[in-house]
């Protein structure tokens, strides 16, 4: 029995519960789709070796002359996008800003009143879907101070683009029940992949909507 507005009841959690195995030793693969909604999350490693999980795509990086975006390097990749992802130039500061100082190479610093613009192109991936071969420029923007980041963030309706993960790239999950573990307080909204050196390690991912 419930008894609405009262505290102090026993609340069941309803997780749901996904258990894998790496298919091919060394080569990253989806882990879970994007959720909209999760307010509990958790990855367990029940294998003997170190796995690597990674949400959504590692940021690119900027080139930056005469405080004009000039290149974009990527170093992820990605794979199992359906749609192009979306390019999202953040901070960089503004040159002419006398209050530039500590924090301009922050993200959520504010960018010049002209910031530059891009877009992903893409080509198929080996590991499945279609992956971001480079970033186009558009407009590289004026008025930097330091390099913008460069976001890369999947398409709303696409649930399973995401980065690639690796044995120098991710967050670690140690081996013999080390976990990922997320309570309450966040809402994943990217897709996780994840890697391991070793065919057949086995993990779990269980969330709750």
């Amino acid at each position: 029995m419930i008894l609405i507005g009262a505290r102090g009841q026993q609340v069941l959690d309803d997780y749901y519960d996904y258990d894998g195995t790496i298919a091919t030793g060394g080569s990253a693969q989806l882990a879970l789709p994007r959720r909209k909604s999760c307010s509990h999350l958790i990855v367990i490693n029940n294998s003997t070796g170190l796995l690597m999980i990674q949400f959504g795509v590692r940021r690119a990086v900027a080139t930056l002359t005469n405080g004009v975006v000039t290149g974009v390097s990527v170093p992820d990749a990605g794979f199992g996008f359906v749609y192009t992802p979306v390019v999202y130039f953040g901070g960089g500061g503004i040159a002419d800003d006398p209050t530039q100082g500590v924090g301009v190479t922050m993200p959520d610093w504010p960018s010049p009143f002209n910031p530059a613009s891009g877009r992903a192109v893409m080509s198929t991936s080996a590991l499945g879907g279609l992956q971001i071969s480079s970033i186009s420029i558009d407009s590289g923007g004026t008025n930097y101070t330091a390099p913008p980041y460069v976001f890369i963030r999947a398409d709303r309706r696409d649930a399973t683009g995401v980065g690639i993960p690796s044995a120098t790239a991710g967050f670690p999950i140690q081996a013999n029940g080390g976990s990922y573990y997320v309570n309450g307080t966040s809402c994943p909204t990217s897709a996780i992949s994840i890697w391991g050196a070793t065919t057949g390690q086995s993990y779990a991912v269980k969330w709750m909507p």
